[in-house]
Formats: structure tokens, sequence, C-alpha cells
């Protein structure tokens, strides 16, 4: 009987400490039973992406104010905040040059006949860094599609987490070429357009 008693109380003591080494692992991982998972979207009235680039002329940008999109955090009031999804919508037509001329080369250049969307989803994080103040420095991987071409890249950020928004800044330089993009002409070919494009974004979510 007392030996029946000694192994209760030895199960007792390994289940109890099994289980605290199980709470202690989840909490150095950023990871919790409890944690919520929260959804937001994206704010149209606060948010601009804008794709930046050359001619032979003069540098040209085009902006869009009015796409949609999604973030799906994990933790994000904790320094052990986790992205677990992010996707993102762009029309082409969206963007605007203040050119006519401009945005018409651009649209037939983006194929937007047969391929009307921009998008972007989130694969994975690559690294992530807290730098204070709710702010996070993250190396998203993701693919891009542009005129029907997808591309795997990778993009330096800065996320944002507080009073239950989210934003991320960020930009990254590629090439129209990788996209199988040819770069537009106006004016009978006198002004051309450099293949060397950048992204620059400021999405906030609510």
């Amino acid at each position: 009987m007392k030996t029946f008693n000694l192994v209760i109380v030895f199960l007792i003591l390994f289940s109890t400490s099994f289980l605290l080494a199980q709470k202690s692992t989840t909490e150095i991982n950023g990871i919790s039973n409890t944690a919520s998972t929260n959804k937001y979207t994206l704010n149209k009235n606060n948010s601009v992406f804008i794709i930046k680039g050359t001619s032979s002329l003069h540098d040209w940008e085009m902006v869009s104010k009015t796409f949609d999109g999604t973030i799906s955090i994990a933790n994000s009031g904790t320094a052990s905040l986790e992205i677990q999804d992010i996707s993102i919508t762009i029309g082409v037509t969206t963007l605007d040059s203040d050119n006519r001329t401009m945005n018409k080369k651009t649209y037939d250049a983006l194929k937007n006949d047969q391929h009307p969307n921009i998008y972007y989803k989130f694969n994975k994080v690559k690294s992530m860094k807290s730098i204070g103040n709710n702010k996070f420095e993250v190396v998203l991987n993701g693919t891009l599609n542009i005129a029907g071409t997808s591309k795997s890249i990778d993009i330096l950020i800065t996320l944002l987490a507080e009073n239950n928004t989210i934003s991320l800044k960020g930009e990254k330089p590629m090439k129209m070429s990788d996209f199988n993009v040819e770069p537009p002409t106006a004016l009978l070919g006198t002004l051309k357009t450099g293949n060397d494009i950048t992204i620059e974004f400021n999405l906030n979510y609510l």
C-alpha cells in the first residue's frame, strides 16, 4: 500500500513538473494557448500605395488611395506579436499620375485588360525585431503578382501596433522586367520610362 501511494505521489509531481515546463517553453516561444488572433481591415481613407520611376524627361509616380486588404495578427498587444496573414488587392486603374496619357500607357503596360489587379499575399516572416514603442522591424516574404506574373519578394517594413490599429510602412526597389512588363513610352518614343521602379506604401488597418 505504501509503495502504491509513493507511485501516485511521483506521478502527480511528474505531471505538475511537465505542465510547468510546457508553460515555460510556450512563454519563451511567445505562443499562448489563450492567444487571440485579430483580423484588421485596411483603412482606405488613410492608406497609400505609390509606384515611383524615372523617364528620359523627368521622374514620375503613380498613386493609389483606393484598394483593399486585411492583416491577421496574434498577440497584437505584446512583444511576441505574430503575423499570420496579409493580403492586398490594388486595382490597376486606381493608380493615377495626374496625366491621362501616362495613365493610359501604364495601364496598357500592366496588361489591365487581362490582369486588372495587382496582388500581394504574405508567405512568412523571415525576421522580426522590436525597436520600442510598439514598433517592429520586420522582413516579410510574400508573393507579388503584377500583370499576371508572380514573384516571391522579401521586403523590410516598419510595423506599429497600438490602440487596436496596425500600420505598415516600407518600400521595395524592383524592375518592371521582373514581371514581364515593358517600360511604357510616349510622344512617339521620345519619352521613355526607365526599367527601375520603387514601390512605396503606408498601410493603416482598423
